[in-house]
């Protein structure tokens, strides 16, 4: 039993053709998987490391690229279990639970505002809330944060619209959680997108110089 936070990291293996489609064709089938493998880089960068915060990569496939990330960042990697997205989520959440008393937090790689700082304050919440939660612009969220892992918060989600963070928050309504709400972030899915990445990018070297 960890005691420390746990934080699951999902990504998916890089895959050509099958990675950040949606910037497809503003972007090449090759342009597109290595925007997906920047965001992990940047994501896996910003979070490892948090005090008080064990992380872990959970990956679609255990593949070269993969397991050079689980090395780079020295993370143990684990594969996603699951018939679908809601299943994996809480099969890892349930294991990173189980795993310390102090509650765990899963978070995607395509929300480049979610850093250290992010991560933080969202472990801190945790402590005092049974669900934290990173809503995103277009209706998901980038970050989940449980006490105890419950089914019933993956279940019935229709994953990919915008009814992901409405749907969950009432799923833990009905389970009777207290829910804290994290300031509002986006993701990185289509070409608007990635050009509002770039243009942080920008901004942050503007700021180092």
């Amino acid at each position: 039993m960890i005691k420390h936070q746990a934080l699951g990291i999902f990504a998916k293996a890089p895959v050509l053709g099958q990675c950040k489609t949606r910037l497809m064709p503003a972007l090449s089938a090759e342009e597109a998987m290595a925007a997906h493998c920047e965001l992990v880089a940047r994501a896996l960068e910003q979070v490892t490391g948090v005090a008080n915060t064990q992380a872990s990569l959970w990956v679609t496939d255990i593949s070269a690229t993969t397991e050079q990330w689980a090395q780079t960042w020295q993370l143990p990697a684990q594969l996603q279990v699951g018939a679908d997205l809601g299943a994996r989520m809480f099969n890892c959440l349930d294991k990173l639970c189980a795993s310390t008393h102090e509650g765990a937090m899963l978070m995607g790689t395509d929300c480049p505002e979610i850093d250290a700082s992010y991560i933080r304050t969202a472990g801190h919440h945790l402590r005092h809330y049974d669900l934290v939660l990173g809503p995103a612009e277009d209706g998901g969220y980038g970050l989940i944060g449980l006490r105890k892992a419950h089914s019933e918060i993956f279940a019935g989600i229709d994953w990919g619209t915008s009814c992901v963070a409405q749907q969950t928050l009432s799923a833990a309504e009905k389970l009777g959680l207290r829910v804290f709400l994290m300031p509002l972030i986006w993701d990185v899915d289509r070409p608007e997108d990635w050009q509002r990445y770039q243009l942080l990018k920008e901004q942050i070297v503007a700021k180092t110089n």
